[in-house]
């Protein structure tokens, strides 16, 4: 039995990008694209916004406590 892809679509870049049950976020091979597991383009640095890593911080105040960080 084949298993077929829950998703498939072009990369930003182009690229054809897959995800398979099971698969959490994934990311483009060809130009390092992040996407969710619905398959939306994740912004550029996400991983440094403190809110995804503690409750205290809201969406917003980590977004620009990120965005000050790279300045």
């Amino acid at each position: 039995m084949h298993e077929e892809p829950t998703w498939t679509k072009p990369c930003t870049c182009g690229a054809p990008i897959s995800r398979w049950h099971g698969q959490g976020d994934l990311t483009c091979n060809r130009c390092g694209t992040e996407y969710n597991t619905f398959g939306q383009r994740l912004r550029p640095g996400w991983r440094t916004n403190p809110s995804t890593r503690d409750e205290e911080i809201g969406d917003l105040e980590g977004f620009e406590i990120a965005h000050a960080n790279d300045h």
